[in-house]
C-alpha cells in the first residue's frame, strides 16, 4: 500500500500542476513532448523512492513507465486532433488507464518496501516521507484542487457549452487553493466542517458572476475526494 500511496501521489504531481500549458501543447504537436512529460513523471517518481535507488526492478519500472506513459499520452493526443474531439470520455478513460499501471508496480519486488531512512533528507522530515497517510492527503489535495480544474473545464465545454476563459484562470488560482482545503478540512474532521460552506461562501462573495454550478461543483468534487481519502487512511492497511 506504501508504494501504491507514492506512485500515485508522483501521477497527481506529474500530470496536474507539473502539466504546464506549454508541455500540453508541446505534446500535440510531438511525440518528444509526451516523452519529456514522461521522464518528469518518471522524476517524480524517483523522488518518492529514495530508498528503492540501488533496487535494478525499481529502474526497470522506470523505464517500463516511460515508455508505457508516452505511448499513451502519443495515443491520446492523436484521438484529438480536432477541438471538438476533446472530450472527458477520452480524459477519464487516460487516468484510468494510468492509475491501472501503477498497480503493475506490485509485479516489481522493490515495491515491497518504500520506506527510507537515509541522510538524503534531514531526520525530521523522514516521518512524513514514510506517512503513507499524509502522502494520501497530499494527493486528495492535488487531485481535487487541480483535477477539479479539469472537471470544471469539461463541464463548461460539454455540459453546459459555455467559453468563461477568466473563469479558468479563477478557477487555476482561488479554486485550486479552495479545493485542497476541502480535503485538508475535511480530514481534520469535527469544527472544521463548518469552514466548508464557509469556502463556498467566499467563492460567491469573490466572483459574483460566476455560474452557481461550478462553485456546487467544485465543493462536491472536493468534498468526494476528502471523504474518500479520510476512508482510505481509516480502513487501507499500510
Amino acid at each position: 500500500m506504501a508504494a501504491l500511496a507514492r506512485l500515485f501521489l508522483a501521477h497527481v504531481i506529474a500530470d496536474f500542476p507539473l502539466q504546464f500549458d506549454g508541455i500540453f501543447a508541446w505534446k500535440k504537436r510531438s511525440y518528444k513532448g509526451c516523452l519529456v512529460h514522461s521522464v518528469i513523471h518518471a522524476a517524480a517518481t524517483v523522488l518518492f523512492f529514495l530508498g528503492s535507488l540501488r533496487l535494478y526492478s525499481f529502474w526497470a519500472y522506470i523505464i517500463l513507465l516511460i515508455a508505457v506513459h508516452s505511448y499513451q499520452d502519443y495515443t491520446k493526443v492523436n484521438l484529438w486532433k480536432n477541438p471538438e474531439d476533446d472530450k472527458i470520455s477520452y480524459f477519464l478513460i487516460d487516468q484510468i488507464l494510468h492509475v491501472a499501471f501503477i498497480f503493475v508496480a506490485l509485479l516489481f519486488p522493490f515495491s515491497a518496501d518504500a520506506a527510507y531512512y537515509g541522510s538524503l533528507l534531514p531526520a525530521e522530515w523522514l516521518i512524513l516521507y514514510n506517512d503513507t497517510a499524509f502522502m494520501n492527503i497530499i494527493s486528495g489535495a492535488i487531485l481535487a484542487g487541480w483535477g477539479g480544474v479539469v472537471l470544471l473545464y469539461y463541464m463548461d465545454k460539454s455540459v453546459y457549452k459555455v467559453d468563461l476563459g477568466e473563469l479558468n484562470r479563477f478557477e487555476r488560482s482561488y479554486g485550486v487553493v479552495e479545493r485542497a482545503l476541502v480535503v485538508i478540512v475535511i480530514m481534520k474532521g469535527g469544527l472544521f466542517y463548518l469552514l466548508v460552506p464557509c469556502l463556498f461562501l467566499l467563492r460567491l462573495s469573490g466572483m459574483r458572476e460566476q455560474p452557481l454550478y461550478r462553485g456546487v461543483i467544485s465543493l462536491v468534487f472536493s468534498s468526494v475526494i476528502g471523504l474518500s481519502v479520510h476512508l482510505v487512511n481509516t480502513y487501507a492497511a499500510f
